[in-house]
């Protein structure tokens, strides 16, 4: 790559990584902030999912608008956006208004991730591809995990506070290499915004997320399960109407790509995994081993870098014996990886849970790759920005019921295990982790015949 790719792959890297920082960037605090703010953890879990569902509501509108308007231009606003709310937030007096900030950080992060995957694929060449996605993966794996590490680095120095105006810097720069090498859009699309595809999606998306964050105070109540077939007929609506217009939303039609289909399956499945252990491992540590936030950090960064040492290596590997066995060796080191969390108790080693979240971490980064790069070479690259989209709704959606689902469930469990002694509470995020993450591991295995079946061997790599 030349030098000019570099910086168009460094500015797209930058916005992927913002996303995925202010994605998680709150899980390491979450049991600091029901302290700060005197409320329980239904409520300071909106920290987490209201970013989710606001990203899912926003995504399916980042293809539309990249076309509409320009890729440079959208991007460009949306992180100027992180930037002025990153100010702003940090003056939050209450969790009402930080939830909203939060909220507003999904509306315009949200947008970085699809944006900048289709930017990388409509402008890296096809023969760089494939290192440039490793990067790219690298850059969002690391934000979503790296995130646990400088939360905890932050908050043992400093006030909460500086969660937000971490971003600053990092924004700043990201604007002016975005200014300086992404290509001015020239083949815009004068289209009509797909009003009711929006409508439809944003409703369906806010009605089951906010069905599951509720699920630990309604239970399997009866405003549960309207809620849930509500979101559901939505869905139903929308692929209806997607069908009946030529340019919908969600491009629904790319999922007749089965290579695609595939790796947009495997991906949602790895997301549970990334999500569920960033989103549980903080409580378990702090609120299962008794440790404090900065050792959480600690206890996370060795994960980081394995992940940024094993993209690269993943993409060399990729070159070398295809997409096929990269997915399956990737889903076998995160299941011996998640072992040890299957089986952890309040006296598992902290040894023991980083030399599990390495491996943990170094198989993620060989399945990320692989789905990333399978989706969005396996559709025409003026289908990329369709093909991001869609992928990343469902991320967000997939991460954001994952984050819901885990801490209603850790909310239950904790009402029916713990007595008030630390030994009690450590027991029921100790056992709701190891639920947890066999579930993942169960989920995980379903890829192997995936992968088998539609990715690529060395031969058609």
């Amino acid at each position: 790559m030349n030098k000019q790719q570099y910086l168009l792959l460094l500015a797209l890297g930058l916005g992927a990584l913002l996303s995925a920082l202010n994605g998680t960037m709150f899980n390491v605090a979450l049991p600091v902030m029901m302290k700060v703010f005197e409320t329980s953890l239904s409520s300071v879990q909106w920290l987490t999912s209201g970013y989710m569902l606001a990203a899912g509501i926003i995504v399916p509108a980042a293809a539309f608008l990249g076309e509409r308007f320009g890729y440079k231009k959208i991007f460009c606003a949306a992180l100027f956006g992180i930037l002025s709310i990153s100010i702003l937030g940090a003056c939050a007096w209450c969790i009402e208004v930080l939830i909203i900030a939060r909220l507003a950080f999904g509306l315009t992060g949200g947008l970085l991730s699809p944006l900048s995957l289709a930017m990388l694929y409509r402008y890296m060449p096809v023969s760089q591809q494939t290192m440039a996605a490793s990067v790219w993966s690298m850059t969002a794996m690391m934000g979503g995990i790296l995130s646990t590490c400088l939360s905890g680095f932050i908050l043992s120095v400093a006030s909460w506070r500086f969660l937000l105006l971490f971003n600053v810097p990092f924004a700043i720069l990201a604007i002016l290499l975005c200014i300086k090498v992404l290509p001015k859009a020239t083949d815009y699309k004068e289209s009509k915004m797909d009003a009711k595809g929006f409508a439809l999606t944003s409703v369906a998306s806010f009605v089951l997320l906010f069905a599951f964050s509720n699920l630990s105070s309604w239970g399997a109540s009866a405003k549960l399960m309207v809620c849930i077939v509500f979101g559901v007929l939505l869905l139903i609506l929308y692929y209806l109407h997607s069908k009946k217009i030529e340019q919908p939303l969600l491009n629904l039609s790319i999922l007749k790509y089965k290579r695609y289909l595939a790796a947009f399956i495997a991906s949602d499945v790895n997301i549970i995994a990334i999500y569920m252990i960033t989103f549980l491992l903080p409580l378990f540590l702090q609120s299962g081993l008794g440790v404090s936030p900065a050792v959480t950090g600690l206890v996370m960064l060795p994960g980081s870098v394995v992940s940024l040492v094993a993209m690269p290596l993943a993409a060399k590997l990729y070159a070398k014996i295809g997409e096929k066995l990269v997915a399956v060796f990737g889903v076998m080191i995160i299941t011996a990886g998640s072992i040890p969390f299957v089986l952890a108790t309040p006296d598992t080693p902290l040894l023991l849970i980083v030399l599990a979240q390495c491996v943990r971490c170094a198989g993620l980064a060989m399945v990320n790759l692989v789905s990333t790069n399978a989706q969005m070479s396996a559709v025409p690259p003026e289908l990329s920005g369709h093909a991001s989209s869609l992928t990343n709704w469902s991320h967000q959606m997939i991460n954001a019921l994952t984050v819901a689902l885990a801490g209603s469930v850790v909310e239950m469990r904790v009402a029916q295990l713990s007595t008030g002694s630390v030994g009690s509470v450590a027991y029921a995020y100790t056992s709701t982790t190891n639920v947890m993450m066999l579930a993942s591991c169960i989920l995980l295995a379903f890829m192997i015949p995936v992968a088998l079946k539609f990715y690529r061997s060395k031969e058609e790599c």
